[in-house]
């Protein structure tokens, strides 16, 4: 009994007390180290010692797997800091945040829980501490699934380097970065997995957005759609051109083709006349010329990659 004491005193004292715990947390466990030292010769003291450490074990095992879900329910804890709003969607859209400048979305981390996984994106200032998120939107679209996030007032993305790593979660396909002509913003995509759920909170002090997402249950639809789109190309101005140029319709987006090239979509359909209608309304509303093209594809499917458009 007594080397089993002993060897939860050794691991109670090899404890690295990590920065995500609260002050209190971190506290309670320096007394504790200080109280060992000085009734280190004490049997009752390695017992208490014993308990303590295994008390705090169990505690920072538990802690630490779970976040965010952990921090989200203490507001003490500064791993996310305090909940300000879980986000209300509308056609797949909601935003949040507060109108700011220079802020940089410094990294992107996944959250592995048993039925979850939950992308963390946090903002940072390179003058302060960032205590709220900068104005941002979160979109969800079909066909394929697909997160498009918007950061507003944003001069930097350090996390681009981040969203290779968002391929850990068992929800994600691909994540890439879009070009935007707004030098105040940037924008990245998700490419989901069929049939998720979503979940979206805000945090602050500090600045954090979290993304839960978790199997939805339905079975995938089978079919085809018909896109509007343009041609493949690599990202470049030119592309964010296209996309200024469909500026008003509601469906437009950007996507990532099938061989790593770049597309803007004016929306997709469920036959060929209704893509084709709604081309020569473009064509006659926007005077855009020999821009966009019709994609049959089958649903969920990634785009194709397409190098021009056909006569």
């Amino acid at each position: 009994m007594d080397k089993q004491l002993e060897r939860l005193q050794q691991a109670y004292n090899e404890i690295e007390i990590p920065k995500e715990l609260s002050f209190a947390s971190r506290k309670g466990i320096e007394r504790g180290k200080i109280y060992k030292q000085k009734n280190s010769s004490s049997k009752r003291a390695l017992k208490w010692t014993g308990s303590v450490a295994a008390a705090v074990l169990i505690s920072f095992t538990v802690g630490v797997n779970t976040v965010p879900a952990f921090a989200s329910s203490m507001d003490q804890i500064p791993v996310l800091g305090k909940l300000v709003s879980v986000l209300q969607f509308t056609e797949g859209s909601a935003g949040g945040g507060t109108i700011q400048d220079g802020v940089d979305v410094n990294f992107i981390s996944v959250k592995q829980l048993k039925n979850s996984d939950q992308l963390i994106l946090n903002f940072a200032n390179p003058d302060e501490t960032q205590q709220l998120a900068s104005s941002y939107n979160v979109k969800f679209t079909e066909n394929p699934a697909t997160m498009t996030i918007t950061v507003s007032g944003a001069r930097k993305f350090s996390a681009v380097k981040d969203l290779e790593t968002l391929k850990q979660s068992r929800y994600v396909q691909d994540a890439y970065p879009l070009i935007t002509l707004d030098d105040s913003a940037i924008r990245f995509n998700v490419t989901l997995t069929d049939s998720v759920a979503y979940e979206v909170k805000e945090y602050k002090e500090p600045a954090q957005v979290v993304i839960t997402l978790k199997e939805k249950g339905d079975e995938a639809t089978e079919g085809s759609v018909y896109s509007l789109r343009t041609v493949s190309q690599p990202s470049g101005e030119a592309l964010g051109m296209a996309e200024e140029m469909l500026y008003g319709l509601e469906d437009v987006r950007m996507l990532k083709d099938e061989k790593g090239l770049y597309l803007v979509e004016a929306g997709y359909f469920n036959t060929e006349e209704e893509a084709l209608k709604q081309l020569q309304k473009i064509k006659t509303e926007y005077s855009v010329e020999d821009l966009l093209v019709v994609e049959k594809r089958a649903v969920q499917q990634i785009p194709q990659s397409i190098s021009q458009v056909e006569e």
